[in-house]
């Protein structure tokens, strides 16, 4: 029997939808994720057995968008009082009709976003003798979204699932 590693630097894709009820996602609707911070917290007796509800988590991550359209969908989410779903999927692998195939393992995610962070970069103009160049940006526009979680289901190998509801 061989042993699997994984890492917690595996390349994270995260779409607004629940990945568990879709039969098929597209590859253009994933973003990637360029950073991610989650600390799920319950009590421990003892034994390290987990017991009692859920501290309440934040779920921060931020990903890197080309074009300001693709932000109205957060904040229209941040403006409303319902709760929404955003799947994350690590090392995913896409189908030659660029749906989802697989994935080594996720986390289906439900909460209220509770704030959003921009950063904005733009192109800029270079002046080389009588001509202008305009440079491409180092970054676009990057956001960073917190998530106040309600539940999260874990994802494994095998399809494998685990639901930590959130109270």
């Amino acid at each position: 029997m061989t042993t699997r590693l994984y890492s917690n630097e595996l390349k994270a894709l995260v779409v607004p939808e629940d990945i568990l009820t879709m039969k098929s996602v597209l590859q253009e609707r994933f973003t990637t994720v360029e950073r991610l911070n989650y600390c799920c917290r319950r009590q421990r007796n003892n034994k390290g057995e987990a017991y009692g509800p859920t501290e309440p988590v934040e779920l921060e991550f931020t990903i890197r968008l080309n074009n300001p359209e693709e932000i109205k969908p957060y904040y229209e989410r941040l403006t409303s009082n319902e709760s929404f779903i955003f799947s994350f999927v690590f090392n995913a692998v896409f189908a030659e009709n660029t749906n989802l195939k697989d994935f080594d393992d996720g986390m289906v995610c439900e909460g209220y976003v509770v704030g959003i962070e921009e950063q904005f970069s733009t192109t800029r103009m270079t002046t080389a003798g009588d001509t202008q160049h305009l440079l491409p940006a180092d970054k676009q526009m990057e956001i960073t979204i917190k998530l106040l979680l309600q539940n999260t289901t874990y994802i494994g190998r095998d399809n494998n699932f685990k639901s930590i509801f959130i109270h």
